[in-house]
């Protein structure tokens, strides 16, 4: 009997923060965390996420959207209520000596090589799995 080696089924994106805002769309709905982005391993493109709270208690859930024709990449991501306030928390401590990176766990695809994202003539998806950051503290 063989044993395959397990593959990761999860890529990494590293991004490096230029801006954070906190915006409330409108009165009636929850404020959202803004991070401007530059994406490492794409250099000719920048990537703005958009964290939106939800009450219930499941885990990040998100897509980043690629379009052929624009140097800009979106990004929509749900966290719970908990994690919410801790990258609130994060963004709200005063600027930090060097910029924030973010690191985004997403699925596999074959729009990414060996790290690289691939830039096609067609839109595409990217599911993120899980988030993490690193903030310089000196």
């Amino acid at each position: 009997m063989a044993v395959l080696p397990l593959v990761p089924s999860y890529e990494e994106l590293r991004l490096t923060v230029a801006s954070a805002e906190m915006v409330l769309p409108r009165l009636n709905q929850n404020e959202e965390i803004i991070l401007a982005c530059e994406i490492s391993s794409l250099p000719t493109h920048n990537c703005n996420l958009v964290f939106k709270k939800s009450e219930a208690k499941g885990e990040l859930t998100g897509q980043m959207f690629f379009r052929a024709n624009r140097p800009l990449v979106t990004a929509d991501l749900i966290l719970n209520s908990s994690d919410f306030e801790k990258l609130k928390a994060v963004c709200a401590s005063g600027e930090p000596v060097r910029p924030i990176t973010l690191y985004l766990q997403i699925g596999k695809s074959r729009e990414i090589q060996n790290g690289e994202i691939i830039i096609t003539d067609n839109d595409f998806n990217l599911n993120i799995f899980d988030l993490s950051w690193r903030r310089p503290l000196f």
